[in-house]
């Protein structure tokens, strides 16, 4: 990724700092090769700006040069730095500073890095992508666990794969407060998905092992039924629980339903689960 550090000039002012505050917020710092503190200054926050993965712009005005930049801003002393946030300079500080200072000043600016993840994810939604969408929405959660608008997109990129089992807990823990329009189409979504994938033949299969003496025959062609209604959890724990009172059930067919619904399942976190409880049997 090419960094976004530039040098400002009359000509491309508007474009780097007015305009180009609007994608992400621009740190431009007026220095001048008269000024020691500035020699310092300058290479650290480049760093910075590498080390804070180009989430901002670092727009670098020298002062010996563009008078009529440093006219515009009143500019009284170097080293002098305005953070820019959508056209406006929000925040600014000037003269020699700490690193820690600097970098402080920097992070209050930028975006919280999950929602832009989150947006991220929406993007890749909205193409289509739903594969990239959730790898990308299961980052922003890893990063801030607690964001309600955050779980709402992980439960609606689950409920376009089929992954109604995922989506379901994540949606029960949504308070009150943040129930909105987006929660209850989901949960619509999440009720009509459940009624389809109860079918007859579940059903029937399900009533059956609640009386039956010999629940081995039941439990594994209900857990069949659940992996071809994408009720993967259902279905793996049924083949567990079967294969914890015999392993070696149908001369291995049990065994293997199991490894064949583990090797076609998209859950990663699922399939780690019980691929390890199965080794736990196996070895």
């Amino acid at each position: 990724m090419q960094a976004d550090i530039f040098d400002v000039t009359a000509q491309n002012f508007q474009t780097i700092i007015a305009q180009g505050s609007v994608n992400k917020p621009v740190l431009a710092v007026f220095w001048s090769n008269q000024c020691s503190i500035c020699q310092s200054l300058i290479p650290l926050i480049e760093q910075l700006q590498r080390e804070h993965a180009n989430a901002f712009t670092l727009a670098k005005v020298n002062c010996d040069i563009e008078q009529q930049i440093v006219q515009h801003f009143d500019i009284k002393s170097v080293p002098t730095a305005y953070m820019f946030v959508n056209g406006q300079g929000v925040d600014g500080f000037a003269g020699e500073q700490s690193t820690q200072f600097i970098n402080d000043f920097i992070k209050k600016h930028l975006p919280d890095p999950a929602l832009a993840l989150l947006a991220d994810a929406q993007t890749l939604f909205a193409q289509g992508n739903l594969l990239e969408a959730k790898s990308t929405i299961l980052q922003a959660q890893k990063l801030n666990p607690e964001d309600n608008q955050i779980k709402l997109a992980v439960a609606q990129i689950y409920l376009a794969l089929g992954e109604f089992e995922n989506a379901k807990p994540i949606l029960s823990v949504i308070p009150m407060a943040d129930q909105n329009m987006i929660y209850h189409s989901l949960m619509s979504e999440l009720e009509l998905a459940e009624q389809s994938s109860q079918t007859p033949e579940i059903s029937a299969l399900e009533e059956s092992l609640l009386t039956a003496e010999d629940k081995k025959p039941i439990q594994f062609q209900l857990a069949i039924q659940y992996h071809q209604a994408k009720r993967y959890t259902e279905a793996l724990n049924l083949l567990y629980n079967l294969l914890c009172s015999d392993l070696g059930y149908e001369n291995g067919e049990a065994k293997k339903t199991m490894l064949d619904i583990l090797a076609t399942v998209e859950d990663a976190a699922l399939v780690s689960t019980y691929r390890r409880k199965l080794y736990s049997l196996l070895y």
